[in-house]
């Protein structure tokens, strides 16, 4: 069951993805060197510039254009808006046994999201399992490249991420005000190759796939929104228009019970359990926990066999293989010819740069 609506995914994944006609393609490098200097340009250290490039790249690599270079823009403006300091930097604050607190004193989400990463490890290491919280941070980006990176260590990573109130388009299932974040659950498992990855917002969809359809003037899948009044929309425009729309939890109309559950459960994780308020009006920023378990040794033998069972089942469609969470996002990897950016992004990102008289890379020729 669950290799049939990964496939699923994995197609509306393949066909909301920019197409080269109404894209700019860059290669990697040149894209990497463009967001990189876009950063430092705004006062960002080239360090920190580099993580946060380095990541929003390898996101559009693995097609998950929504936490791609999309999200350069934002990063500026929210550095123009105070809200991120550029030159800020997380802190682990306190231990407390196996449960760890990382202050991010509105620094890049990345930042501490992979010293969270970092800090899981050891101290799963000495006591079997860990948890770190993190809060005050920016937009963390793909959760799922920190539980990968836990997983990569031989442990198992679960990763939860909430949002502040500014950033509440979700709206709980029943209503039609937005009450929650998109609330993404991740998790990783070790295998004796690469980890099985799954990361997934509990809406209908994340945020920033429905501003790439803005972008791009494309209308958002049927039973994904609502607008003000609560009636279905195909207009992904309501949710940046005033008064806001907002997006179903995932389910939607009929089944939305289970996402909603799942984003509260994502609620009391990482912003309560940090101490902080779902209602409070002045918090910014990602909360994130991650928990990291140690298994068993032969773990990752068991789980290979499982996958292995999983591959075995007979594909409805006999083109279309059955896949493990993060494999479709590794094929897409593999077939990248370079990293898209959707046309208004790209505009955007050249009046930026020309503020800063940087140049933009030239993009490579339509295939």
């Amino acid at each position: 069951m669950y290799a049939l609506s990964l496939k699923c995914y994995s197609h509306i994944r393949m066909t909301s993805e920019p197409r080269p006609a109404d894209s700019v393609v860059l290669s990697a490098e040149a894209a990497r060197r463009l967001a990189r200097s876009m950063f430092e340009a705004y006062g960002v250290p080239s360090q920190s510039a580099l993580v946060v490039a380095d990541h929003l790249v390898e996101n559009s690599l693995l097609g998950v254009h929504s936490h791609g270079l999309i999200r350069v823009p934002q990063y500026v403006e929210e550095i123009l808006r105070r809200e991120v300091d550029p030159i800020a930097a997380p802190a682990l604050t306190r231990r407390n046994n196996a449960i760890l607190y990382v202050e991010g004193n509105r620094c890049f989400g990345q930042l501490a999201a992979s010293l969270a990463a970092v800090e899981a490890v050891p101290a799963a290491s000495t006591h079997g399992i860990s948890l770190v919280l993190v809060r005050r941070t920016g937009h963390a980006g793909r959760i799922g490249a920190y539980t990968e990176e836990i997983a990569r260590q031989g442990l198992i990573a679960l990763g939860f991420c909430s949002g502040p109130r500014s950033g509440h388009r979700v709206a709980p299932f029943g209503a039609r005000d937005a009450r929650l974040a998109t609330n993404p659950i991740s998790y990783a498992i070790p295998t004796p190759a690469d980890p099985l990855v799954a990361d997934f917002s509990t809406a209908v969809s994340p945020e920033g796939r429905i501003r790439l359809l803005k972008a791009r003037g494309l209308s958002a899948p049927t039973g994904t929104l609502l607008d003000a009044w609560g009636t279905p929309t195909i207009d992904p425009g309501v949710l940046y228009t005033e008064p806001k729309g907002s997006i179903l939890p995932f389910g939607g109309l009929e089944q939305g019970y289970r996402g909603f559950a799942l984003s509260l459960l994502v609620e009391c994780m990482a912003t309560l359990l940090a101490g902080d308020d779902t209602v409070d009006e002045s918090r910014y920023g990602n909360n994130l926990a991650f928990i990291a378990i140690v298994p068993q040794p032969d773990f990752t033998n068991r789980v290979q066999q499982t996958a292995d069972y999983i591959r075995s089942a007979t594909p409805i469609d006999s083109t279309q293989p059955v896949l493990l969470p993060g494999e479709p996002e590794r094929f897409r990897r593999r077939r990248a010819r370079g990293v898209l950016i959707d046309r208004e992004t790209w505009s955007t990102i050249g009046r930026l740069a020309s503020a800063k008289a940087l140049r933009l890379p030239d993009p490579l020729p339509a295939a």
